[in-house]
């Protein structure tokens, strides 16, 4: 059998319908499909597999899979699956950077719930109590939003920040000028951009570089009327510093996404704090996901099936 006619055998770590499925099989006749999600999982065997597709690819079925070549995460953060097999056997890992619309309208739900005082009003909804000065809100225009990480997604949030008048400033690893962002700083800039925010944005992938990056020092840098918000990784920040900062006024409000562990305990002081919002890990998320996230896939499957470079390649020493 030559290369032009061997089977590719890809196996997929998220559930899929018929109809996304078939779109993968469409790109080529060489496609097998095998779904090691759901009902199928038990009879998934990675041996065979040249492609991984999904968020979580379990390392265990990298380790088995001799013949694997690309892994593809169906998530834009790839921390999950960059295992020590990722690099021994150099194996390429693509994402899916590009395809987040929902998150920039979550923080900006975050921001205008905040702003607003939604989370107050909701809880006196609850009680059936009014109260007009509790749930008395400000406003957004005017204020400076600080963007940690402006990348693919960090840079959307700054452009949709222009429609609610805000000031963004923001830190990336290469600084360079970015449409709709005043002041660009690297990651040295990071307690100007805490300092001088009354919104902070945690857009961050997360690596060693970034794990644990915020905690007690810095959150006693931002501003005590500043809101925080986390859709990067949970790991990034602290968490105890955190529930530390909200109870002690150190800052006013966090918006939370993602947390140190997932799903986040029952017992975590998060859920108790009137100044905390709490959203599943599900800023990045929709019903309308997979219906762009299949397809770069099968776009990165055709590049890969004709030799051609992949889209979203990630860089394994910086982790993104």
């Amino acid at each position: 059998m030559t290369t032009a006619d061997r089977p590719v055998n890809i196996l997929i770590f998220t559930n899929l319908g018929e109809r996304h499925l078939a779109q993968i099989r469409a790109v080529d006749p060489r496609v097998r499909v095998t779904l090691a999600a759901g009902p199928a999982h038990g009879a998934a065997d990675p041996a065979t597999a040249e492609i991984m597709l999904g968020w979580k690819v379990p390392r265990e079925a990298v380790q088995h899979a001799n013949g694997l070549k690309w892994i593809h995460s169906t998530g834009a953060g790839v921390d999950d699956i960059l295992y020590p097999e990722v690099y021994e056997r150099d194996l390429v890992i693509t994402a899916s950077n590009g395809i987040h619309p929902p998150l920039p309208e979550h923080v900006f739900a975050f921001i205008l719930a905040f702003e607003r005082r939604l989370h107050i009003a909701l809880r006196q909804q609850l009680q059936r109590r009014w109260d007009r000065s509790t749930a008395l809100g400000g406003e957004v225009a005017g204020k400076t939003l600080g963007i940690l990480g402006l990348g693919t997604i960090g840079r959307e949030i700054a452009r949709k920040a222009q429609v609610f008048d805000l000031r963004v400033i923001g830190t990336r690893r290469t600084p360079a000028p970015i449409p709709g962002v005043e002041t660009v700083l690297g990651p040295e800039g990071l307690p100007d951009v805490l300092r001088e925010s009354d919104i902070v944005v945690v857009a961050l992938p997360l690596t060693e570089r970034t794990r644990g990056l915020l905690g007690e020092r810095e959150f006693r840098m931002m501003k005590p009327t500043a809101l925080f918000i986390n859709i990067g990784r949970g790991p990034i920040v602290q968490e105890a510093a955190l529930v530390r900062a909200l109870r002690e006024g150190w800052i006013a409000g966090a918006a939370l996404d993602v947390f140190e562990q997932e799903p986040l305990p029952a017992d975590s002081p998060l859920y108790d704090l009137e100044n905390a919002i709490i959203t599943p890990h599900v800023s990045g998320a929709s019903p309308r996901y997979m219906d762009r996230a299949v397809p770069l896939f099968c776009e990165n499957l055709k590049r890969y099936l004709h030799g051609d470079a992949l889209l979203n390649v990630v860089d394994k020493e910086r982790g993104y």
